[in-house]
């Protein structure tokens, strides 16, 4: 009986002492991962610094202008005060030309079958 219970403490001594020794192996390995993801971090962000230089370099009005000329095509740069203005669509008549085309049949199975809002917004 007493070696019986001699090896069961055994076991469970030598169980203990492999899971200690486990989890301070991950605890270890973790750290390492730790301090290389750091490091990776360090250089991206070195480098992230870098590329931003760079970019601000490049469009910088003088690059600009230089890279143009050398091109041969005949650039204006605007000043700073121009005024650019676009042509605005014809929302309207998007919407009227969409609302001639509707199907109702299509229109009214497919408001059956659609999920209604449980809740509506309020106005301010």
């Amino acid at each position: 009986m007493r070696i019986s219970r001699y090896f069961a403490c055994l076991f469970i001594i030598t169980f203990l002492s492999l899971g200690y020794a486990h989890q301070h192996f991950l605890l270890i390995r973790t750290n390492y991962h730790i301090i290389n993801y750091e490091r990776q971090l360090s250089h991206l962000l070195d480098r992230n610094k870098k590329l931003m230089y760079n970019v601000a370099a490049l469009e910088s009005p003088v690059n600009l202008e230089a890279m143009l000329s050398s091109t041969g095509a005949d650039y204006e740069v605007p000043s700073r005060w121009a005024v650019v203005g676009r042509v605005k669509s014809e929302p309207a008549y998007e919407f009227a030309e969409a609302a001639k085309r509707r199907n109702p049949v299509a229109e009214s199975i497919m408001n059956f079958l659609a999920v209604k809002a449980e809740a509506r917004a309020v106005g301010r």
